[in-house]
């Protein structure tokens, strides 16, 4: 431990001792304290006035994510901005919030401590003054998973009784917490950094619970977002979207723009699935944790379809006998975007160079980091067309004018390819290698919101991506934040439910995430101001 964390720590067992004397002199007086929190009368305090006087100070992670010149809108950026504006119309007063970033966890709980010594310590006891605490436990990500944005809820912290993002009964205390690859150099063995590196976390980790913990005895309020601090139960807890929500979002597009309730044995529908592993494959690696319950989310819907011969695999990754366990079948090393390209060839063009590849109607690529790569294989590969293709009548520029416009556009089930000779439709899994109609492009999916990734959307390059809704999760904290500064219950709002995390019944408040295609863009993404009709390459 640092000499500035020992005296950091010094300060707060001061604080917590100093606590816990001021308790039990209250209680030894009125018989009426809490042993875990102060008790504030706002009954004779107007709401407003409370909220107006109430201090936030919101932590989150600072953002980590930079691969190639991809730029997701799931970021901390993003969602800071959209959190303060609700929170002021909310009723806080700008000048009451406070926002802080950290690179890691060992410096966000430094930071954490440090406000609770230092501040929270200091204030008055006045019946008016409240102080929320609103975090995001910074997570030692690895690349892979960060593809997907900055805040996405750890597979193995997700609420147990979540009926949309079941998690196998694990709660976050089970979670074995950062566990991303750690680089090593000539002179150190990697099992001492290793072990040097879990000491700092596991001390990192005490340090913000028990911090978190001593803010709630002085008073304040809490809410964690995204990933759950084991050991810790807050006020409320905003879970995000899960390897499984994701997974689940996209092959329910698929199903629905593929029309697989309609297609029969005999005219299969051919499908991908691509999920990527980070470099690291270990055993402990998040990378693995991700894949295997995005595969179970998928699964789940296109499992049937897959067991009654409506569905195919041109690469035979899947068949009818698979099941949610086989996510290694469909799982590759997606670092590079050359790998990517590397595996959508494999995929499609089997072993020989010289044929034409697989037909495919639908790609599940899992993010747009993967998509983007997808889309260059597909270009390269000689598809044709976009699956703007699905409802010819519509053109970019009717999809311009969509954007610009009232309406949203509505496109059709894709059409299966016509077979040149006889006009029926193609019924073999291996393709004719003179038809042409084998060559249709796709529906790619994918998930983040990548800016530049939007432009394809639009085209039909790229059929759908994905996102949390930003802007209604900041309006439902700010909502319930107030509600508990004025003393009244988080519990109410039907965004709003008890579940178990870590043992313990907890206020979780979640939002399904948004699925936007063309169709949509205007409403999901133009209008609320995350991206510009520039952005989107209009």
């Amino acid at each position: 431990m640092t000499k500035r964390n020992g005296r950091a720590w010094a300060r707060l067992m001061a604080l917590a001792l100093a606590a816990a004397l001021t308790m039990t002199a209250a209680a030894c007086g009125s018989g009426q304290q809490d042993s875990e929190t102060t008790s504030i009368d706002t009954s004779k305090v107007p709401e407003s006035s409370v909220v107006a006087k109430s201090d936030v100070v919101i932590f989150t992670p600072s953002d980590g994510i930079s691969i190639s010149s991809h730029t997701p809108l799931n970021k901390w950026a993003k969602f800071v901005p959209a959190l303060t504006k609700a929170l002021t119309s909310a009723g806080f007063a700008s000048k009451n919030i406070t926002t802080k970033t950290d690179a890691n966890l060992v410096k966000q709980s430094d930071d954490i401590q440090d406000y609770v010594v230092n501040q929270l310590s200091s204030s008055s006891s006045d019946t008016d003054r409240h102080t929320m605490l609103i975090v995001a436990p910074a997570t030692d990500e690895n690349a892979g998973n960060a593809q997907y944005g900055d805040y996405v809820t750890n597979p193995l912290d997700a609420p147990d009784s979540d009926t949309d993002n079941p998690s196998d009964g694990k709660s976050a205390t089970e979670s074995s917490g950062d566990t991303s690859s750690t680089q090593t150099n000539d002179d150190q063995q990697p099992g001492t950094q290793n072990e040097e590196k879990d000491t700092e976390t596991a001390a990192a980790k005490k340090r913000l619970t028990e911090s978190l913990k001593l803010a709630r005895k002085a008073g304040a309020h809490t809410a964690v977002l995204a990933n759950p601090i084991a050991g810790f139960t807050p006020d409320f807890f905003v879970s995000m979207s899960t390897p499984r929500q994701i997974g689940t979002l996209q092959a329910r597009q698929l199903v629905s723009k593929l029309a697989l309730e309609k297609t029969t044995a005999n005219h299969p529908k051919s499908i991908e699935v691509m999920i990527p592993l980070s470099e690291d494959q270990t055993d402990s690696d998040t990378s693995k944790d991700f894949a295997t319950e995005a595969f179970k989310g998928i699964w789940n819907v296109l499992g049937p379809y897959f067991k009654d011969g409506r569905a195919i695999s041109p690469s035979k990754t899947l068949n009818g006998v698979s099941t949610e366990k086989d996510w290694q079948a469909v799982s590759f090393k997606a670092s590079k975007t050359t790998e990517v390209r590397d595996e959508l060839d494999t995929r499609l063009n089997g072993t020989s160079k010289s044929a034409q590849p697989h037909h495919v109607d639908g790609i599940i690529a899992m993010n747009d980091f993967v998509s983007s790569a997808v889309v260059d294989g597909l270009t390269s590969l000689k598809y044709t067309g976009s699956a703007a293709d699905i409802n010819p009548e519509i053109e970019v520029s009717g999809i311009v004018g969509t954007l610009t416009g009232k309406h949203n556009l509505n496109r059709q089930a894709v059409p299966k390819p016509k077979d040149d000779k006889t006009g029926s439709t193609q019924e073999d899994t291996e393709p004719e290698t003179d038809n042409d109609g084998n060559m249709a492009w796709p529906i790619v999916t994918g998930y983040g919101s990548y800016v530049d990734m939007i432009p394809h959307v639009v085209n039909g390059k790229q059929w759908m991506t994905g996102m949390e809704d930003i802007q209604k999760l900041s309006r439902d904290i700010a909502s319930v934040a107030g509600a508990i500064e004025a003393g009244k219950p988080a519990a109410g709002p039907s965004y709003v439910k008890s579940l178990t995390i870590g043992g313990k019944q907890t206020n979780v408040i979640h939002e399904k995430p948004m699925a936007i295609s063309a169709g949509n863009l205007k409403k999901t993404l133009i209008e609320p101001g995350y991206i510009s009709l520039a952005d989107a390459g209009l």
